[in-house]
């Protein structure tokens, strides 16, 4: 159920509340009677009572209580604006995270920064990128701490990546370098920018320059093999990068297939080909996809009937309205139409 998220969703959220802006206390409005402060504070404390209890209906109505009391309390507006999210009322949340930011900006900027660009309507995404922006000019190590500064240029590179500004979140990258290092989500990230602006030769470099630091990271060696396919470097490039992740990981299933089907295409060695090839499918026995590799590879080396068992094992595994072309053109070599 989704009230089972809340405890999840507020302690993820309020624990990016810095302790300072706890201390700061409550912000109680000048024209409320001593009484009236005491009630605000015992329905608080008991609101958290509850929610710690996760009795979530109870503390959401005494936090309206609150509410009524003093629309100007920074968590209460944060509480309800947590709740209604977790509710997935986000168009009701989101003035609560608004509130919730005019009564304390330096410290619950990230809730209603967030909160507007999940909105994901454009006025509220410039809005948020607009606060972002402003931050990263009025903070400094000196003012608030790297770590504050380092959230604001991660959530602005975000932010520009999601709106398609990827200069800018390169720049924000950098920025964010200064403080925490380059480091291997450095290296990502930078990846995926230049991947989203089909810059796949950049991409490259991102991952090679990090692989200089950590050459046994598989995932790098991966991210980069996809790329070379895509942009079908030489095999005097491709065939090393496979035999590198095979090094790493001799049972990777997919690069066993794409490594045999490359060499069964290209004039390569085709005994090595059905050994990489039958490999795969001792790993994924029901990939139409490496039953296909295995089938052609089986088939150039004129081991027909074979091969022919193999298609049609492939094809069986298929929906008919779905058999890639590739393969269709294969059964149809194999089998002599």
């Amino acid at each position: 159920m989704v009230i089972k998220h809340f405890k999840l969703i507020l302690l993820s959220i309020l624990l990016t509340v810095s302790l300072a802006s706890w201390a700061k206390g409550f912000t109680i409005t000048p024209t409320l009677t001593v009484e009236e402060q005491q009630r605000f504070k015992y329905y608080f404390y008991e609101a958290e009572r509850l929610f710690q209890n996760e009795e979530y209906p109870l503390a959401y109505n005494l936090l309206q209580f609150c509410y009524m009391l003093n629309p100007n309390d920074a968590m209460v507006n944060l509480y309800l604006g947590t709740f209604l999210e977790g509710y997935r009322q986000s168009d009701k949340a989101l003035p609560y995270f608004r509130r919730a930011y005019q009564m304390n900006p330096d410290d619950l900027w990230s809730q209603y920064t967030i909160a507007l660009f999940n909105s994901e309507t454009e006025d509220n995404r410039k809005e948020c990128i607009r606060i972002l922006e402003a931050m990263t000019k009025k903070q400094s190590p000196a003012s608030g701490s790297p770590t504050d500064m380092a959230s604001v240029w991660d959530n602005l590179r975000q932010a520009y990546t999601a709106t398609h500004e990827y200069k800018k979140a390169l720049h924000a990258q950098d920025e964010l370098d200064k403080i925490e290092g380059y480091n291997g989500m450095s290296a990502i990230n930078r990846y995926r920018i230049h991947v989203l602006m089909q810059k796949p030769k950049d991409a490259i470099a991102d991952i090679n320059r990090y692989l200089e630091e950590d050459p046994t990271n598989l995932q790098f060696h991966l991210f980069r093999i996809q790329l070379y396919e895509y942009i079908h470097v030489s095999i005097g490039t491709l065939y090393p990068a496979y035999e590198q992740i095979l090094e790493l990981d001799p049972y990777n299933a997919l690069v066993l297939n794409n490594y045999a089907y490359h060499l069964a295409t290209h004039g390569g060695d085709l005994r090595r080909a059905e050994q990489m090839s039958q490999r795969a499918i001792q790993i994924e026995s029901e990939n139409p996809t490496y039953l296909d590799t295995y089938a052609w590879v089986l088939y150039l080396q004129g081991q027909k009937s074979l091969a022919e068992f193999y298609i049609r094992r492939a094809i069986s595994l298929i929906p008919a309205e779905k058999v890639p072309e590739e393969i269709q053109v294969h059964l149809e070599e194999i089998i002599g139409l």
